[in-house]
């Protein structure tokens, strides 16, 4: 049985584990190898375990720990093409590292085998993962978004988890520390999915089938988790939480959480 361990999810870093102890596939490497390394050992997994880390795009709260990582872990890295020239140009992969595109292909990539797929963000280029697991079940990551957009639908419906970015509420952002332009490029169709346009989308999840969902990368300043979360239950109205649906929160700090699938 695999699991997700949404090992950091916020607008500080993010870095997620998929698989068992022994092995899996990480997205992101968006903290410094030090916390990556220790909240990996206290779900007891074992780094060398990992045969893959899969970039979804090159802001730093994504590829923040990746060289030291690299350098202490002989992992293969899995991008776009577009990113893996602005991660070498920027010095962010060793000399001696193993790096593979990401095409329209899916890959197999030791137990998993994982498809990208475009997202609306506001970088060069910016991608979602389907993850299949060695028991047959999906699951799908899907943050950095400003909407969804029927390519990100097609890839996300239907699957047995998602984890979902639910980013801010657009009444703390309205009225947070934010000067206007980055609230602006925050709310745009290529900034982040705010609590409302998630929990919308949860909605439509469910529905195709998805019963297992996880709120992440939420940002620190303009939202709470009890927010996103109240936000997302609320909507869901036709619905009954624990019934019908599992609802987790991922924490910016690794909280242990584990959810399997």
């Amino acid at each position: 049985m695999s699991r997700i361990y949404p090992l950091f999810s916020s607008s500080s870093g993010n870095c997620t584990y998929i698989g068992n102890g022994k092995s899996g596939i990480l997205i992101d490497a968006g903290v410094s190898c030090k916390r990556i390394c220790e909240s990996l050992s206290a779900n007891s997994i074992d780094p060398d375990g990992i045969s893959g880390i899969f970039i979804t795009h090159t802001h730093s709260d994504h590829i923040g720990g990746l060289k030291v990582l690299l350098k202490k872990h002989r992992i293969p890295v899995y991008a776009s093409r577009k990113n893996i020239s602005i991660l070498l140009e920027g010095g962010h992969i060793p000399e001696n590292a193993e790096v593979f595109e990401m095409t329209d292909e899916s890959v197999c990539c030791g137990e998993h085998e994982l498809t990208a797929f475009e997202t609306p963000h506001d970088t060069p280029s910016n991608c979602g993962y389907v993850v299949n697991c060695p028991d047959g079940k999906t699951a799908a990551i899907c943050t950095d978004l400003g909407c969804v957009t029927q390519t990100v639908w097609e890839n996300i419906r239907g699957r047995d988890l998602v984890l979902i970015e639910s980013n801010y509420d657009p009444y703390m952002l309205a009225h947070g520390p934010y000067p206007y332009e980055l609230q602006r490029r925050i709310a745009s169709e290529h900034g982040h999915l705010s609590n409302l346009d998630c929990a919308d989308t949860l909605v439509k999840l469910v529905k195709s089938g998805c019963n297992k969902l996880i709120l992440g990368h939420l940002s620190q300043h303009n939202n709470t988790p009890q927010t996103a979360e109240n936000t997302a239950v609320g909507t869901m109205t036709e619905m009954t939480r624990n019934k019908d649906y599992l609802l987790y929160v991922a924490r910016p700090d690794g909280n242990g959480l584990a959810v399997a699938f």
